[in-house]
């Protein structure tokens, strides 16, 4: 199936990308990082150069970290003894793969997500008064509505699905 080979390697890829352009971003962006701006687009609220860089290495790695060790975990679990009257507690392999796709899935749109974001706040701090000049609240959103997409594929797909007919 190409499905689960091309989200898992948009996981991998994407989450390359993101460490690139989070190092990329660190030697562009001024000693004082704004992140957080008023009602006029000026900045508020600003940050250290390199405590902005460590609190978003930090959230990159520890996330992409949790839900790869949730994966393998879940995988793991027998859901025949939790669940046993669920058709895909029985078909072991096709529900394995799900789960693999869906954590492929979530950390792939993620960690776009995050790219973006990055860049977005580093287009920010590039200019001379840091402030907000384009909207970024559509992004936000659309971020926000895919991830929650992604989050919601497992549970509907195991609930309106047969794994006989999955595919």
């Amino acid at each position: 199936m190409i499905i689960p080979i091309f989200f898992r390697f948009w996981r991998i890829a994407s989450t390359a990308i993101l460490t690139l352009v989070v190092l990329f971003c660190y030697t562009n962006l001024p000693e004082d990082v704004a992140f957080s701006f008023g009602e006029d687009g000026k900045p508020v609220r600003f940050t250290s150069k390199q405590w902005f860089f460590y609190i978003t290495a930090a959230l990159i790695f520890f996330l992409n970290l949790l839900c790869l060790f949730l994966k393998k975990a879940l995988i793991g679990v027998d859901f025949t003894k939790l669940y046993p009257s669920l058709l895909w507690s029985k078909a072991k392999d096709k529900l394995a793969e799900e789960i693999g796709l869906s954590f492929d899935m979530f950390l792939a749109v993620m960690n776009s997500f995050l790219v973006f974001v990055v860049l977005g706040l580093n287009a920010i701090n590039g200019k001379k008064d840091q402030s907000l000049d384009f909207d970024y609240n559509k992004l936000l959103v659309g971020g926000a509505i895919l991830l929650i997409i992604v989050l919601f594929y497992f549970p509907i797909r195991l609930l309106f699905s047969d794994p006989k007919t999955a595919e």
